[in-house]
């Protein structure tokens, strides 16, 4: 299977314009003989929109098929926080990630967001994909 996250990847970043740092961003899709071992997305936010926010190490999202999406910020050390959850939502909607986005890089955490879960005909490749689920603010995510 070519990578079934691609287009998912490159609609998030169109929809987060300038929040996201596309040379800093990426996406990775691995797997053995067919069997799927990961599919990650990596965005790594506007540094001065994060710094405004009081994250002067940066705040990134990152996505798998099995939590779905998640933000953490930046430690001096260059490594991330643990992440808490961005949206509910397991394959959300573009327009559902730049709100939470907007939310994140203003200040307002009321995070994570129920969100949209993206139509299974806009990325059909990604049903292919083994999924996790998100049920509630309850999660251990």
């Amino acid at each position: 299977m070519a990578d079934p996250h691609a287009s998912y990847f490159s609609d998030i970043l169109t929809a987060l314009g300038d929040n996201a740092d596309p040379a800093d961003s990426w996406h990775e899709y691995c797997n053995d003989n067919g069997e799927v071992m990961l599919a990650e997305i990596y965005i790594q936010l506007d540094p001065d929109r994060a710094d405004a926010v009081g994250c002067p190490d940066g705040l990134s999202l990152i996505w798998n098929q099995v939590i779905g999406w998640m933000w953490a910020w930046g430690t001096p050390d260059g490594r991330l926080s643990d992440p808490d959850p961005l949206v509910l939502a397991l394959i959300a909607t573009p327009a559902t990630i730049a709100t939470a986005v907007e939310a994140l890089l203003s200040g307002e955490n009321e995070l994570p967001l129920t969100g949209e879960e993206a139509p299974p005909s806009a990325y059909p490749a990604l049903g292919e994909l083994p999924r996790g689920t998100v049920d509630d603010e309850d999660s251990d995510i």
